[in-house]
């Protein structure tokens, strides 16, 4: 069973808004109406999306990890 996790576009999809908006309100930016905050985080929860840590690495080049030697 080969399901993959679901992504930005599928929360989109699910709340009705642009991948944009998701983006923006997981990012916490604040002019985001409330109720389209509320819509998105409702369809975050209905698809069980979880920010991936490594593709976020990846686009920022930060891996925010601290190495011990």
């Amino acid at each position: 069973m080969n399901r993959q996790l679901p992504t930005l576009e599928d929360v989109a999809r699910e709340a009705g808004v642009s991948r944009a908006t998701v983006s923006r309100v997981i990012n916490g930016v604040r002019n985001v109406d409330a109720g389209i905050q509320d819509q998105v985080r409702q369809a975050i929860e209905r698809t069980g999306y979880a920010p991936n840590r490594a593709a976020r690495s990846l686009v920022t080049r930060r891996a925010e990890t601290i190495a011990l030697v």
